[in-house]
């Protein structure tokens, strides 16, 4: 079993967030941008840390409003993917958007991001639009976006398919 940790961001986290955010994805978000961010109304942030307390190896921001939740940004450090940290991630993303009386939990993510989108999908989140050319790359091509959603229960737990 992982002794990996989730927690929510501290604004002492915030530079080591925009570190990792700039290793995961080509438009990185400053620290500066990241605080604006969370001092947003309904914004929180949520970080893993690996063996506890140790070094910070993934985030997730997300913003409520209304009765919904979006997941702005989700990243993993590359020597920790595929051990479940994404997926941790998420469901504790999700599961304090219900905490936080959230209906309905929402996301773009690449089109040829196919790890992702099945992460999503196992949790319940289902593609329900597109984006054309949303991401810029850095070759400066682009790519599209699909919009995922799911509806999330009356209370803090498993979201509902």
């Amino acid at each position: 079993m992982s002794r990996d940790t989730v927690e929510t961001l501290r604004a002492a986290d915030i530079p080591l967030v925009a570190r990792l955010h700039a290793r995961c994805f080509y438009d990185a978000w400053r620290a500066d941008m990241i605080r604006q961010i969370l001092s947003m109304p309904g914004a929180y942030g949520l970080v893993a840390r690996s063996g506890g307390r140790g070094a910070l190896i993934g985030f997730a921001l997300c913003r409520v409003a209304a009765d919904e939740c979006e997941l702005l940004s989700i990243g993993v450090d590359a020597a920790h993917r595929a051990r479940g940290v994404g997926a941790r991630l998420l469901a504790a993303s999700m599961e304090r958007a219900a905490a936080e009386r959230s209906r309905r939990f929402f996301l773009e993510v690449a089109e040829d991001n196919e790890p992702a989108q099945k992460l999503y999908a196992a949790h319940g989140l289902l593609a329900v639009g597109r984006r054309p050319d949303y991401y810029e790359n850095a070759d400066g091509s682009r790519t599209h976006a699909v919009t995922m959603r799911c509806d999330l229960p009356l209370h803090a737990g498993v979201p509902s398919r």
